[in-house]
């Protein structure tokens, strides 16, 4: 950061560069087993939910489109159905919105629920067919949006 002490970091900022690759997923092939493999991203997960910069490095992946890794506590998957939910509750989130990551940030900072229901949906077989539900009502609604736009 900048060197001023009053600014919070992340609890992963204390971890070994190491640990953090093998915990947010940029070293996954290292691990072989599957149970250790889910130790590892439930361990995130938790650390994550703990830290106190979650919400702003959740929103940062969230406008960045990152397309890897476990990030906030929450998968690729996850991010882009909160991404969809913001932008469906009126959050600007275009380029062009110079507070756009500041927007993001406070808005899941009001919906933690919906942040836990996303994680659930992303990961859970109930999870996935509401999301197959949810991407077809989001699909729906912009159709109409489309719609009445040519109107």
């Amino acid at each position: 950061m900048t060197g001023e002490s009053n600014l919070v970091t992340g609890v992963c900022s204390g971890l070994p560069l190491g640990i953090q690759d093998l915990m947010w997923g940029t070293d996954n092939e290292r691990i072989k087993s599957t149970s250790d493999q889910r130790v590892l991203k439930s361990t995130a997960r938790i650390l994550c939910d703990m830290c106190p910069i979650q919400a702003q490095c959740l929103a940062q992946s969230i406008i960045s489109r990152e397309q890897h890794n476990r990030i906030g506590g929450l998968d690729v998957k996850a991010r882009r159905i909160l991404r969809r939910h913001a932008e469906a509750d009126g959050v600007n989130l275009s380029p062009s919105s110079p507070a756009r990551t500041r927007n993001l940030t406070v808005w899941l900072r009001e919906h933690p629920e919906l942040v836990r229901e996303v994680r659930t949906q992303s990961t859970t077989r109930e999870g996935r067919r509401r999301r197959s539900e949810d991407q077809y009502i989001y699909r729906h609604r912009k159709a109409m949006r489309e719609k009445a736009g040519e109107a």
